[in-house]
């Protein structure tokens, strides 16, 4: 969803349906009220299992990158790629892939 729909529904409080939020957007995803919590809990344990200073780096990229020029934003990710070269958990997953077993991230 751009920036001009976010400002539309916040400047006017219209209330859409769940449905709607999915076709603009706005969620990722529309389950029942009963299937909620396993729903959020499935998505919580995959996240879980990926690499902490990783998903801290995409967050960044993605935050930050929203607001960069095309250059700026793929600069900020040549950087950030370099600086997951330097981890621990990057040879942990590549040692664990070779092994066909899970990755231990210890975030380091």
């Amino acid at each position: 969803m751009g920036r001009g729909k976010a400002l539309e529904l916040i400047l006017s409080a219209e209330v859409i349906s769940a449905e709607e939020a999915l076709r603009i957007g706005l969620v990722s995803k529309v389950v029942k009220g009963e299937e909620l919590a396993r729903e959020t809990e499935a998505l919580a344990k995959a996240v879980a299992t990926k690499a902490p200073i990783a998903l801290r780096f995409i967050k960044e990229a993605v935050n930050k990158g929203l607001d960069l020029t095309l250059e700026q934003g793929l600069r900020l990710e040549a950087d950030l790629y370099f600086l997951i070269h330097t981890t621990a958990d990057r040879t942990e997953g590549i040692k664990a892939f070779l092994e066909k077993r899970p990755p231990k991230f210890r975030g380091k």
